[in-house]
């Protein structure tokens, strides 16, 4: 079994972040797309050192600096966990392959297991790209023992196992559960949405508790964040008090016990491999099918039903691209209870907050819209699309009206709870309504722009589309940035200006949807 392992792992990691394409592939079209989107990364893993080295800096300088090791293991658990909740399900029990590895003399153990591999040595590059800058930044200024290295050499490789045992746990259970109903994505990007609500709702709970923390609390600021941090993540602070003092027994001790958590999950999730895939990946076809009246509908009518088919068929699809009109309606209903003093009485700089408020909601709903990776979800079947006598019109018509269709709802109820909260004028009423739905207009056809240009058509798993491609990237962030920059703006203006601001961005915004609309197409598909 260890053989099938390792060559299954192997077979699982040659083509990590499309790195074997990279290596052999003789299109120089597509060379240069992942050099471009490799230079992405690099800024990206750049941005993060500068921030978790700066973070560092700052603990030390405060004098916290034996809450460094703490800090730094809890940021990069707390982002193993967010991330690999949301798509552990979707690697473990990937359907791709399954059918012609199943056929082999291969056990469904190892299936599983190098699966559970991959995802760790995805995990431990984000580990490292969080520990290694502020543990050096750490190394620099403090200047440790020679117990310390040792420990964190002992220690790191560790780091990412309980927040992926706990992240693989929940992603099996939700595959577990849903695998038993009939609408099993349905149910699986449900049970996903609500753990990521019950996540964001126990992180509200916890600053809650932090506010609440007295005078004498604060007096020792470093036993205060070692507390903080142990009510988030307690085996942080055990590695990372083993690492400063450099206490190898104890180092020793998170280490098995990292290891016996993450042994027990993996053998559960290789335990349920076949079962839970069989039962993911079986139909049941009635026999009592009765012909009926046919009736012909319109072609975009048609194309956007096939869209919205093909969405609700992809739990990972659903989970990544609803968390943000989810949030959307959230922060406006706490904009609703809490009241607009609230809010002023808590940023450190006097905003019209009545004047940023359609911005940063359009914001949210503009995160990671389905268009932006709409025609890479078709995958090998882009061609029966193309195929067709339709024009790129047709086909990307359907896929922007389904995502307004799916934002629809959410944008309605968010704006009911904006206009009870602000209870705005008929002007600002107005703009309370046009901004949000300019942006997001935008925001859609932007992403279908960004994805024709960086379209991946060749993926073994939808997660390697929903999350890791280039046009998940910049198609889905295109409509926050731009939101977020429009909100600076107009919060910098006047107030007595700020009419015909709002008037000149969304005079803009609308031409530059328009350009991008008659762009697309026009585009070769």
């Amino acid at each position: 079994m260890l053989t099938q392992i390792r060559i299954l792992t192997k077979l699982e990691l040659c083509n990590l972040y499309g790195l074997n394409v990279f290596r052999f592939s003789r299109d120089k079209k597509s060379r240069q797309k992942t050099l471009g989107l490799m230079a992405l990364w690099l800024i990206l893993l750049v941005m993060l050192i500068c921030y978790v080295g700066g973070l560092s800096y700052g603990l030390i300088y405060l004098g916290l600096e034996a809450a460094v090791p703490a800090y730094l293991i809890t940021l990069s658990g707390v982002l193993i966990f967010f991330f690999g909740m949301l798509k552990a399900g979707s690697i473990i029990f990937r359907r791709e392959g399954y059918d012609m590895l199943c056929a082999l003399p291969l056990r469904t153990g190892a299936i599983a297991v190098s699966r559970l591999l991959k995802m760790y040595v995805e995990d431990l590059l984000m580990t490292l790209a969080v520990l290694l800058p502020g543990i050096g930044v750490y190394i620099w200024n403090v200047g440790p023992g020679a117990d310390f290295y040792l420990t964190v050499f002992l220690g790191i490789w560790i780091v990412p196992l309980l927040p992926m045992a706990a992240s693989i746990l929940l992603g099996t259970l939700i595959a577990g559960i849903s695998c038993r109903m009939r609408h099993k994505s349905m149910i699986s990007a449900g049970l996903s949405i609500l753990a990521v609500l019950g996540i964001l709702y126990g992180s509200s709970r916890l600053s809650a508790m932090q506010g609440s923390m007295d005078t004498e609390m604060l007096k020792d600021l470093s036993a205060s964040i070692m507390a903080l941090l142990e009510k988030v993540y307690p085996p942080a602070v055990w590695l990372g008090m083993a690492m400063i003092r450099g206490d190898i027994s104890g180092t020793v001790a998170c280490v098995g016990l990292s290891l016996a958590a993450f042994g027990a999950v993996a053998a559960a999730a290789a335990l349920s491999f076949h079962k839970i895939s069989r039962s993911l990946y079986s139909n049941f076809a009635r026999h009592d099918y009765r012909m009926g009246r046919l009736k012909a509908e319109s072609l975009l009518r048609s194309l956007c039903k096939r869209e919205l088919r093909r969405y609700f068929s992809s739990s990972i699809y659903v989970t990544n691209t609803i968390i943000g009109p989810i949030m959307g309606c959230v922060l406006s209903a706490a904009l609703f209870l809490s009241g607009t003093d609230f809010i002023k009485g808590v940023l450190p700089l006097p905003i019209d907050v009545e004047g940023i408020v359609p911005f940063v909601i359009a914001g949210v709903f503009c995160m990671m819209t389905a268009t932006a990776t709409s025609i890479s979800m078709e995958g090998k079947n882009w061609w029966i699309l193309k195929s067709l006598p339709l024009t790129a019109k047709n086909i990307l018509d359907g896929k922007i009206l389904m995502n307004l269709l799916l934002l629809l709802p959410f944008y309605l109820l968010s704006e009911l709870f904006l206009i009870f909260a602000l209870k705005p004028g008929a002007g600002e009423l107005l703009w309370l309504l046009l901004i949000p739905a300019v942006l997001i207009l935008f925001s859609c056809v932007y992403g279908i722009a960004v994805n024709l240009r960086f379209p991946l058509l060749e993926w073994e798993s939808e997660v390697r589309v929903v999350k890791q491609s280039a046009s998940s990237v910049l198609g889905g962030m295109g409509g926050f940035i731009l939101s977020i920059l429009c909100a600076v703006i107009t919060g910098a203006v006047p107030g007595e200006y700020t009419a015909y601001l709002k008037a000149g961005i969304c005079a803009v915004i609308l031409v530059l949807t328009a350009v991008l609309y008659r762009s697309n197409n026009r585009f070769e598909i």
